[in-house]
């Protein structure tokens, strides 16, 4: 049985987690997140299941820094669990990402305007021998009841405004900063006529396994995100995974919390695409 003391220091500890946070960063790797970690003031280490966070401060703001590992369920878990045991003002979902614009360059950053899950689609009956064919196949939306009613669809989940309006201002020597459409799906792409036609389909610029997994929780509990991804492969020119771009990205992110940039208001509710 728990004594007295323990249960007062239980609820004490989790009192100590339950403090409003400035922002909630995410990524799927070590090496997309250990600039991050290091730069914590105070770094605690925060297990919850099967996902770890670590808090501090990193220019007088609370940070919430979170490990979501590696596909879009652990993504919409580490999400879920991050905003409700940490209250962030933001998400900023950080990492590596494959290119599909061939406009991209290794090292390129794109800040997204918008994230697609490329995994949605709805496929025509076709009979035995009829084949699969792509060409037939249509991007499906995601619904969220963001009034606990109506359902709402998104084709896409738009990035917070004003975060990317922040991320597009911040210097950056590596390569170049683009708005963009950041796709999502469990995947590893290599073939040259598919990521076309994704990017075609879709409108995506890059592929992730998380971005729009985090984005659609962060819409429908209402808190501001944006996924800011670089460039660590093209299958046209660069096709060998740079492990290394994680950590350029997570420096990127970095330089934006020391910056101090103004933050969007946390809604209590999601807010409609656009």
């Amino acid at each position: 049985m728990m004594t007295r003391r323990a249960a007062v220091f239980v609820l004490l500890a989790g009192a100590a987690y339950a403090r409003d946070y400035d922002v909630l960063v995410q990524g799927a790797l070590d090496v997309e997140l250990q600039p991050l970690v290091q730069a914590l003031e105070g770094r605690r280490e925060v297990q919850i299941h099967a996902w770890t966070f670590w808090t501090g401060r990193i220019a007088g703001r609370r940070v919430a820094i979170s490990r979501t590992e590696v596909g879009p369920y652990n993504a919409a878990a580490a999400t879920a669990l991050g905003i409700e045991r940490f209250r962030p003002r933001v998400v900023i979902n950080q990492g590596t990402a494959g290119g599909h614009n061939r406009k991209l360059k290794l090292w390129d950053i794109v800040v997204g305007e918008k994230t697609v899950d490329f995994s949605a689609h709805r496929a025509p009956h076709a009979g035995e021998g009829e084949g699969q064919k792509p060409e037939r196949w249509t991007p499906a939306p995601y619904k969220l009841r963001l009034d606990g009613r109506t359902q709402t669809e998104f084709p896409g989940f738009p990035g917070d405004r004003q975060l990317v309006e922040s991320f597009m201002q911040l210097p950056y020597a590596r390569g170049k900063v683009y708005r963009g459409v950041i796709g999502t799906a469990f995947q590893f792409n290599k073939e040259l006529d598919r990521i076309a036609w994704l990017h075609k389909t879709y409108g995506t610029d890059t592929e992730d396994m998380e971005s729009a997994a985090s984005a659609a929780v962060a819409t429908g509990m209402g808190v501001p995100f944006v996924a800011v991804r670089i460039v660590s492969n093209t299958e046209w020119e660069s096709p060998t995974f740079e492990r290394i771009a994680g950590q350029y990205c997570a420096e990127f992110v970095l330089e934006w919390l020391r910056r101090g940039e103004p933050l969007p208001a946390r809604t209590r509710r999601g807010t409609s695409p656009r």
